[in-house]
């Protein structure tokens, strides 16, 4: 769980506040020539301003909401305009992690301005940000209408949960076991996400509990206090009955996700998530504490298909890259030793994950002798059927700095899937591809993440400050690399 020296809402405000200072001027400069060239030319707010807020900024910017003020009344966006335009300006909000390199995903347009929007925005707050009517409040949440021969599901929390963190920490990873009481598989065709308390919930993450994992869940949920236990990079269950470490990495147990603004809808038309009889659903539900500690009873609305219906199953890729971050130049401390650091992260976690960056080592670099740390890690995973790209997803901790997932890297067939220049742990998305990638045996997908040490030396997202060797891990001073690929086969 994160420990903050400095929230993340004051870190983006802070850049928000640079960017307002570094557009001030040509701000000024343009609204004098305006003024002096004739008549105003400023956009309406309640014509063409209200309805890009509504659009674009509500989902997070409510009363209630998760953002740190709302923007749902003409006053408050009317005072806040030159925090918009800086905003806006710096490409600071709204926020869309994907850089330039990415390829168009479902849904993009709603996450992003367009430079119309853009332009809009910036001249009505070089204009004064006047207003001359109402605003048009917050954009309501749509339902999924189940189609014909699907059900829906709605799973709550067993009970209400008070998310807490010790030791000065502002986020709480909590996980809760939800029963489908499915007696016969199922597929899931859609998948969201209400939260009970839209302040602290920051994202949600649903995964499959198979049969053979049923037991496990339900002895770590009994073992823990309150409802729910205490997880962080996934659900902490063990693997389940998987055949092998490919077949459990190639069928992971990924089912959809949600963030403020943004969530899960219907998955690819013609397929389906696998959800097998009489498993379970883990919500992993991520509470940031800054905006408060009320109680969640936060619900997944599913909409399912039977088993026998025609639909592909649409199956989760985990790509991961072992994490070899050594200690800064400069830096000193008994955990600055990679055996140290290794024998760590078995105490905290149990032997099984002392074993995970050998694993990875051998995964990845076909060997675990001799590991090399290097701020940047790497995996290649070659395909062994025709598979269909859908979904493209990264993971990473505090310390990444960027992301990327490519499709045969370094040749003329070469296809980037997801790019994530500026990496920030507050921003996790899955990202539907608006064109699937078609892919065949022989093909490669390659995962590569970019980690930065340093930002231990800056406190930024409450990174932990003890120096340390820094190995794959589930928890804030341990690192993940990690791609995920929605995909069918065949």
């Amino acid at each position: 769980m994160t420990r903050s020296a400095r929230s993340p809402r004051a870190t983006r405000l802070a850049l928000a506040a640079a960017a307002f200072v570094a557009l001030a001027v040509p701000l000024v400069a343009l609204a004098s020539a305006s003024r002096s060239s004739g008549p105003s030319a400023d956009p309406s707010f309640t014509r063409d301003v209200a309805p890009i807020v509504r659009e674009k900024c509500t989902g997070c910017h409510r009363v209630g909401g998760i953002a740190p003020f709302p923007l749902e009344t003409a006053g408050q966006i009317s005072t806040r305009s030159s925090l918009i335009a800086a905003a806006v300006g710096g490409r600071v909000m709204p926020p869309w992690p994907p850089g330039p390199r990415s390829p168009a995903y479902v849904g993009q347009s709603e996450r992003t301005l367009s430079a119309d929007e853009r332009s809009t925005l910036l001249a009505w707050a070089r204009g004064g940000g006047r207003v001359d009517g109402p605003a048009l409040g917050r954009k309501p949440l749509q339902p999924v209408p189940p189609r014909a021969g699907e059900r829906t599901l709605r799973l709550r929390m067993p009970t209400a949960y008070r998310p807490r963190a010790a030791g000065g920490a502002t986020d709480d990873y909590r996980c809760f076991l939800l029963d489908p009481e499915l007696r016969a598989d199922s597929f899931v065709t859609s998948a969201r996400i209400e939260p009970g308390a839209p302040k602290v919930v920051h994202h949600v993450i649903l995964f499959r509990v198979d049969l053979s994992q049923v037991g496990a869940a339900k002895r770590v949920d009994a073992g823990s206090r309150g409802p729910g236990w205490s997880c962080f990079g996934g659900t902490g269950l063990p693997a389940g009955s998987s055949a092998s470490i490919q077949e459990s990495l190639n069928n992971a147990n990924w089912i959809g996700a949600w963030a403020p603004g943004w969530g899960s809808g219907r998955v690819p038309d013609g397929t389906g998530v696998p959800l097998p009889a009489r498993g379970r659903i883990v919500m992993q539900v991520h509470y940031n504490l800054l905006q408060g500690r009320g109680h969640d009873r936060s619900r997944a609305v599913l909409t399912t298909s039977p088993g026998s219906a025609r639909l592909t199953p649409l199956r989760t890729m985990l790509l991961p890259a072992p994490v070899e971050l050594a200690c800064a130049r400069g830096e000193r401390g008994r955990l600055c030793s990679r055996s140290e650091a290794l024998y760590e992260l078995g105490r905290k976690y149990g032997t099984t994950a002392a074993f995970v960056p050998a694993g990875l080592l051998i995964l990845c670099r076909g060997s675990a002798t001799a590991p090399r740390p290097s701020p940047t890690s790497t995996c290649d995973r070659r395909l062994t059927e025709r598979t269909t790209i859908h979904v493209a997803a990264g993971h990473m901790h505090l310390l990444g700095a960027a992301i990327r997932l490519e499709l045969n890297p370094g040749t003329p067939r070469a296809r980037v899937l997801l790019d994530i220049p500026r990496w920030d742990f507050h921003w996790q998305n899955a990202y539907t591809l608006a064109t699937p990638v078609t892919a065949g045996p022989g093909d490669v997908v390659r995962v590569t993440c970019r980690h930065d040490v340093r930002r231990r030396h800056h406190g930024e997202h409450g990174v932990p400050s003890t120096p340390r060797y820094v190995l794959w891990g589930e928890g804030t001073t341990d690192e993940m690399c990690l791609g995920l690929l929605q995909v069918t086969r065949g």
